[in-house]
């Protein structure tokens, strides 16, 4: 069994009742920036002095976190999202969609947490093709994750389903517990390569931890036909699926970005999908769509400046990806359903 080492003692818990065993690569996070209160201006004498009551209601609270900032809600809440991506051959053609669509959640994090938030968020992207190339990365503070490139995207191989989803679910259970968590799986196929790990197994991965950590979410996107199968095999209901076409896998991105901005900033408990949600990604693209639905691509984020998106291209870029790809990530796991 191939296993990642390093001597972090934290990273080496596990799920007990899944008998996994695994640890990831260590990496270095850069201080966080301290928040500075705003200066006042003390030239400036008021033409009213107030008096003592309402001098008093006028002093910011520090404890009290600010709500909104460029008229973007901020969260209220930590928060972890781990991606687990299909990148077999197959996914080729949906390359470029998919690299836009993570890089638009990764900037909607980025903008939910940008100072003065009080809170932090953290990201995962592991992508899988065969059994023997499960890349995992390590759990970052989201404003440290570069935008994804088409270098992160390989396409080639088959598909380990069950072998990824299950290394993913540990990993949220032993390095997560008590903070809001979801972990999305996208996949354009069924599985066919899972070496470790059966589907029987994930589903019960999936329940003991709906028992154990209420605050975590599991969501399964399939543009294959034997998305909703699959879904449902390993316990996920209609609010934590969706199956989809091809052609519409922008607005599956999109309805993922969605749903994650309302639990982030409150609105919602966890990162289910709602009506709307599932009828945008499920509808054809050039079908009508739901009233009033905001373009996939129009507005990614309310303030470009605090992520500058780059277009995808199919050029192999020069710059570093996101991930370490330079530390041995194949990993292999087991649980209560190996093979």
């Amino acid at each position: 069994m191939a296993t990642i080492n390093n001597n972090d003692n934290n990273n080496n818990s596990s799920s007990s009742n899944n008998n996994s065993a695994f640890s990831l690569p260590v990496l270095v996070e850069d201080v966080d920036s301290q928040i500075q209160d705003p200066i006042q201006d003390q030239d400036q004498v008021p033409s009213h002095v107030p008096n003592q009551e309402q001098e008093q209601e006028q002093e910011q609270d520090p404890d009290v976190p600010v709500l909104a900032v460029n008229d973007t809600v901020l969260a209220v809440k930590d928060m972890h999202v781990t991606i687990v991506q299909d990148d077999s051959g197959s996914m080729h053609d949906q390359r470029r969609s998919v690299l836009t669509g993570i890089n638009e959640i990764i900037g909607e994090m980025k903008n939910r947490y940008q100072l003065p938030c009080p809170y932090t968020a953290t990201f995962r992207f592991i992508r899988f093709s065969s059994h023997d190339c499960i890349h995992i990365g390590a759990a970052v503070p989201v404003h440290d994750v570069k935008p994804m490139t088409p270098a992160d995207l390989k396409c080639d191989g088959m598909t380990a389903l069950w072998d990824a989803a299950a290394a993913a679910i540990n990993l949220m259970n032993a390095e997560h517990a008590g903070v809001s968590a979801t972990t999305y799986i996208f996949t354009d196929g069924d599985n066919n390569d899972s070496k470790e790990c059966t589907q029987s197994g994930v589903n019960e991965m999936i329940a003991d931890n709906k028992k154990r950590n209420p605050m975590h979410s599991v969501l399964f996107i399939g543009s294959d036909a034997s998305a909703r199968r699959n879904a449902s095999a390993i316990g996920l209901d209609r609010v934590h699926s969706i199956q989809h076409d091809a052609e519409n896998t922008p607005n599956v991105y999109y309805a993922c970005r969605r749903a994650l901005g309302r639990c982030i900033s409150g609105d919602t408990q966890s990162t289910q999908f709602n009506d709307d949600d599932i009828i945008l990604s499920e509808t054809p693209s050039e079908a009508p769509q739901p009233q009033h639905p905001q373009p996939p691509h129009s507005q990614p984020f309310s303030d470009s400046q605090i992520y500058d998106q780059e277009p995808v291209t199919d050029q192999e870029p020069s710059d570093i990806p996101f991930y370490d790809d330079q530390v041995p990530t194949v990993i292999r796991c087991m649980s209560s359903g190996s093979r």
